[in-house]
């Protein structure tokens, strides 16, 4: 299993078409967070994409809530910096402001 930078998954994600891209604390992941990627479509490809890179199976499931139809979860390590709870509950979605 290899850890894999937030940042880079956001990127990634980006040229994939992702609707909306953030990290959360998780309880199953070897990282102990998971990046949050949201899409419109099934996208296939780019968990494909990831749980080669990760050698771990990535999480995709469709939702009825959220910023778009699916999601998935991928391990990675977040960046130091200032962390602003959205909800304010643990498992939250969260936000990333970096201190520089």
């Amino acid at each position: 299993m290899r850890s894999v930078p937030f940042e880079v998954v956001c990127q990634l994600a980006a040229e994939f078409g992702a609707v909306e891209c953030a990290w959360r604390e998780s309880e199953r992941s070897f990282t102990g967070y998971v990046a949050e990627v949201w899409f419109a479509q099934l996208p296939s490809a780019f968990a494909a994409k990831w749980a080669a890179v990760v050698g771990y199976q990535v999480r995709v499931r469709c939702v009825s809530s959220g910023p778009a139809r699916f999601a998935v979860s991928v391990p990675v390590v977040v960046p130091q910096g200032a962390v602003q709870l959205s909800g304010g509950q643990r498992g939250g979605r969260v936000r990333v402001r970096l201190v520089r």
